[in-house]
């Protein structure tokens, strides 16, 4: 049993979530290898991807880029020009509600094993319903196909953990790809509010807005919603309404860098800004180091559970990287997160 497969049953994790940094760091691999410890443990799985890359040869190498593998009894499920094109034998389950560019989701049982391309919604409400209709269908475990550009695989509200995958493609040098991948890492492990009080009050005003202020009252706070049509708007209408007594600052959509650079110009100490969870955080090093150093803190009401790391030395460009050492340098880097190479595992094992 691989050190990854054990990391998810040790977790007793429902569902996994598998997001990569960039193109070819390896995501449908680390996807593939859970799928085969599942098979091999005799688990049922359940195959879903958050959004749809389209692309079936990658556009540098020309190569074919690699499918999910489903086994015999997995459930899928795929946009339905996905589902009629599978390598893989499928038989229809279910008709879900959620349209695509390519048809609407189905949801389907392997008849005969084989390859998939997986297509699915990419909102955190549409892949929390579909992770919930394959485990009303019986599976053990889902597994969810994502991006880093479509993180809402990685949500707490859809998955119990998620696994980063990186690799030399993410940078011009070893040291930028380290870079980037530690500072994914911190954003995606921001820390949950500990305060049952703001955390309560934080919840309850997101229910009648999609951001909100939080102003110290007495011993407690008086919540202000902000609704907005459009909730990017709605985190500029709080720094307008924000006063000297304003103790956190409440985002239900994305933070961006903007959000916290008139905040950092208007307190010298800044109040908390809490977000749904770190899948909403849209924010550069610069400003997030900015923020932080000036004793600022960036709270979720959930946090994610970062399961590991896994890496791919090599990239299409040709900027590839002695495995061994690579993943000597990331483990340093990102530890106590556990950091592996699937494959150099694999053939050291061998």
């Amino acid at each position: 049993m691989s050190e990854l497969f054990q990391l998810i049953q040790k977790k007793k994790l429902k569902t996994t979530a598998i997001v990569g940094m960039t193109k070819n760091v390896g995501k449908t691999v680390a996807f593939n290898h859970i799928v085969k410890g599942l098979k091999a443990n005799k688990i049922r799985a359940g195959l879903v991807s958050a959004g749809y890359d389209g692309e079936r040869f990658d556009r540098l190498t020309l190569k074919e880029k690699p499918k999910i593998f489903a086994p015999d009894g997995a459930l899928v499920a795929t946009a339905e020009a996905c589902f009629e094109a599978a390598d893989a034998v499928l038989e229809l389950i279910e008709k879900s509600s959620f349209a695509t560019p390519l048809g609407p989701v189905l949801v389907g049982e392997v008849k005969k094993a084989g390859r998939v391309e997986l297509a699915g919604p990419a909102s955190v409400s549409g892949l929390l319903e579909l992770v919930k209709t394959m485990h009303r269908q019986g599976a053990d475990r889902v597994l969810v196909d994502g991006a880093i550009n479509r993180l809402a695989s990685a949500s707490p509200a859809v998955s119990d953990g998620t696994i980063l995958a990186t690799g030399a493609s993410l940078g011009p040098t070893m040291d930028d790809v380290v870079k980037k991948t530690v500072f994914r890492r911190t954003i995606l492990e921001t820390p949950a509010v500990e305060d049952d009080l703001l955390l309560s009050l934080a919840k309850e005003g997101l229910v009648s807005g999609n951001a909100v202020l939080l102003h110290r009252e007495g011993n407690g706070y008086r919540v202000e919603a902000v609704r907005e049509m459009i909730p990017l708007l709605a985190g500029a209408q709080l720094i307008d309404k924000c006063r000297r007594e304003t103790a956190a600052f409440v985002f239900g959509g994305a933070l961006v860098d903007n959000n916290l650079q008139d905040i950092m110009e208007l307190y010298e100490n800044p109040p908390v800004v809490i977000v749904r969870d770190a899948t909403r955080l849209f924010v550069s090093p610069e400003i997030y180091r900015r923020y932080i150093n000036k004793r600022g803190r960036i709270l979720a009401l959930q946090k994610i559970n970062l399961i590991a790391v896994t890496l791919n030395p090599t990239d299409p460009m040709g900027r590839d990287y002695d495995p061994e050492m690579f993943l000597q340098v990331m483990s340093e880097a990102l530890r106590p997160c556990p950091v592996l190479d699937l494959v150099l595992q694999k053939d050291n094992l061998s």
